[in-house]
């Protein structure tokens, strides 16, 4: 038979107590209740967790309890019988509520790994994903072989930087870059240049308040490009409300892209050869069943070669990339 004194549920958190997490939690919030051990709060929190229809409910489970006890969460085999302090605990407890609530786990916790690098995200920024790794290493990969006797730096441009994953992980993996990073929203370039100083890139990674190619007029970039890249907004208006209800938690200006989710790329692409020198890469990550209109727009400009796919760990096309024809002199 089970201790009586040893339970503490999440049931009853998820209405009254529940509330309660918003603010400081005083020490004596839990002055009678038995100190548990990380393996019993982890078994609680996945139940929990799992009941409320939380995908991967273990996972999250375990990257709560790494974060509260600063630990990689693989790692927690090794911290089983550790006791969580009554802070610990009352922390771990808050996280798993609101990830309950359909919060997003990288909200939760502050951070999301890419590329090997860890980002600084909020609720003004798009959680960056690993389809968008993809992306970035088929332009590392196409940058490497075009610049591997080259005798000058690469210019490169990321539109919609949002926290500037993308920019970053270029300029980390091309230390002699140059990134010019756009976006529409301040608050996202706030923790753009937040996550640029964590990572010492400050000096490389350029950041411009501005709506796409629109702050880049003044820059004196046109015809002297090597990358654009992109993974813009693809989501169709009308399909908004029926994403799962972690996704339309974020921000809404880097999901909607528009009555077909095509917004973007009929404005990028057509101005993409504007800043392009000639052989230089578009790269852009698109949306499930949008191929063949994507390439179509590019098929459109006539100093634009044929698109090349890559596609998802799902088998899914989801990156598109094209160059500017070698064509005259530059």
């Amino acid at each position: 038979m089970s201790n009586p004194q040893s339970k503490w549920t999440y049931g009853s958190l998820a209405g009254g107590e529940a509330e309660s997490f918003s603010g400081s939690l005083p020490c004596r919030h839990y002055a009678q209740e038995r100190r548990v051990t990380a393996r019993e709060a982890l078994g609680r929190a996945v139940r929990f967790l799992r009941e409320r229809e939380i995908e991967s409910p273990r996972l999250n489970a375990e990257i709560f309890l790494g974060h509260v006890l600063d630990r990689p969460h693989s790692h927690l085999y090794f911290e089983s019988h550790r006791l969580l302090s009554i802070s610990q605990l009352a922390k771990f407890k808050k996280l798993t509520v609101k990830r309950s609530r359909h919060e997003p786990l990288s909200y939760l916790i502050g951070k999301q790994s890419f590329m090997n690098l860890s980002f600084m995200v909020n609720s003004k920024v798009y959680i960056p994903r690993p389809e968008t790794e993809i992306l970035v290493d088929a332009v590392l990969k196409l940058l490497r072989d075009s610049f591997l006797h080259a005798h000058r730096r690469p210019l490169i441009i990321d539109l919609g930087t949002g926290c500037g994953n993308i920019a970053m992980s270029l300029a980390q993996e091309m230390p002699e870059a140059i990134v010019y990073a756009t976006d529409i929203s301040g608050e996202a370039l706030e923790v753009a240049a937040h996550n640029a100083q964590l990572h010492h890139l400050e000096d490389r990674v350029v950041f411009i308040k501005g709506d796409l190619f629109d702050p880049l007029r003044e820059e004196d970039l046109e015809g002297r490009v090597d990358v654009i890249i992109s993974n813009p907004p693809y989501v169709a208006t009308r399909e908004i409300e029926s994403l799962p209800p972690e996704v339309r938690r974020e921000p809404r200006i880097a999901l909607d892209g528009g009555k077909e989710g095509l917004e973007y790329y009929q404005r990028i692409i057509p101005l993409s050869s504007r800043f392009l020198r000639r052989g230089a890469l578009l790269a852009l990550e698109i949306g499930h069943g949008q191929l063949e209109k994507i390439r179509h727009m590019i098929a459109c400009q006539e100093d634009m070669e044929p698109a090349g796919i890559v596609k998802d760990y799902k088998g899914i096309e989801r990156i598109i990339l094209t160059k500017k024809k070698v064509t005259g002199e530059e």
